[in-house]
């Protein structure tokens, strides 16, 4: 799978581009604040509808526009597929070959992208929310109906909490019984989520030790997601019901739910110590970049092809021994956007399959 031609429109930096692609590195160079991130984050938008840099979408809009567009032609083998993506103010329309999808959910999986970027470091030492989201963000391009259940766990988690602070004014039989309820409902979705979780981990786990493996010598790295401890998924339904009883009358007490995957943790241990408290920066740089080749040799096991990886200015930042370990590592056979502001940034000896420059937003071939 590779992005062959892509077009932007007044996003982000960009007034306009128009890129012809092909397999292999694309290397783009620009300094700082010139428009290299802008183009990476509109492949990411058109494949997950996402940023990693703003969760409001009105920010992609270039200043002084009313609207953006973005559309990509995907090649996978004999078949094409072309994205869209007009954004504006108040609302956002995608199109997959020019019908309009009804659900952003079906967007995914049609392009895979794994993204490497400076702010990555978040998924070892930011908050539990961001370990969380790189989770959910790779389980659905993988399997898309996931956005489903997580949909429906956050409609679900509402819902029970609403009758969780009711319950903490006036604890009545009537609300009893709508607890009850919510709470059959409630464990399902949780369950469901859970399950993915856990069998994203078991399959990163041994990848992630391979990868670090292969950046650096201080290792191993292990990743421990607690709440799929159980093992199957009857197991792990069980252990999740018998927590909901141990905490029911905290909850109560407190008015929300104390448990679930919306407060579940990740963490990653080096050479068995908390490296979000005991590594060093160069340690969870090295290990935010084991995480993303891993997720991407996922894709690949998991039958997917190879992912189009996204790395943005993140080869600067390592020394020579990470930075030629890390191109060691990836598969140039398939298509890889990087950024820099210095092709020295690179290293010696990687030649890209492209070289675009970015200047004020403008891009050309060289």
């Amino acid at each position: 799978m590779y992005v062959s031609s892509l077009l932007v429109r007044n996003f982000r930096r960009i007034a306009e581009a128009s890129l012809s692609l092909t397999n292999g590195m694309q290397l783009i160079l620009g300094l700082n604040a010139q428009g290299k991130t802008s183009l990476i984050e509109a492949l990411l938008f058109l494949s997950t509808s996402t940023s990693h840099r703003t969760r409001k979408e009105e920010e992609l809009i270039r200043w002084g526009e009313e609207a953006s567009y973005l559309r990509a032609r995907i090649e996978a083998g004999s078949e094409q597929t072309v994205l869209e993506c007009g954004i504006e103010k108040k609302r956002k329309q995608i199109k997959v070959d020019g019908s309009v999808l009804p659900r952003v959910k079906d967007l995914y999986g049609l392009c895979r992208t794994v993204l490497f970027v400076p702010e990555d470091l978040a998924i070892v030492d930011g908050s539990p929310q961001e370990r969380r989201r790189f989770m959910d963000m790779g389980i659905a391009q993988a399997d898309p109906a996931y956005i489903t259940v997580l949909q429906q766990y956050k409609r679900v988690l509402l819902h029970r909490n609403h009758v969780l602070r009711q319950m903490q004014e006036r604890n009545s039989p009537a609300l009893q019984s709508q607890l009850d309820v919510w709470n059959q409902t409630f464990l399902e979705y949780a369950t469901d989520t859970i399950i993915k979780r856990t069998a994203l981990i078991h399959a990163l786990a041994p990848l992630l030790e391979e990868a670090y493996a292969a950046l650096a010598d201080d290792g191993p790295l292990r990743i421990h997601y607690p709440a799929g401890k159980a093992g199957d998924a009857a197991a792990i339904q069980e252990a999740f019901r018998e927590k909901m009883e141990r905490v029911r009358a905290t909850e109560i007490e407190r008015g929300s739910s104390q448990i679930g995957p919306h407060r579940d943790e990740l963490y990653f241990y080096l050479a068995d110590k908390n490296i979000a408290l005991f590594g060093s920066q160069g340690q969870r740089r090295a290990a935010v970049l084991a995480l993303r080749l891993a997720q991407a040799k996922w894709f690949t096991q998991s039958g997917f092809g190879l992912p189009v990886l996204l790395i943005d200015d993140v080869v600067y930042e390592m020394d020579n021994t990470r930075r030629s370990r890390f191109w060691r590592v990836l598969d140039f056979s398939g298509q890889m956007i990087v950024t820099a502001t210095d092709r020295e940034h690179l290293g010696p000896g990687i030649e890209p399959t492209q070289l675009f420059k970015v200047d004020h937003g403008e891009i050309c071939l060289c």
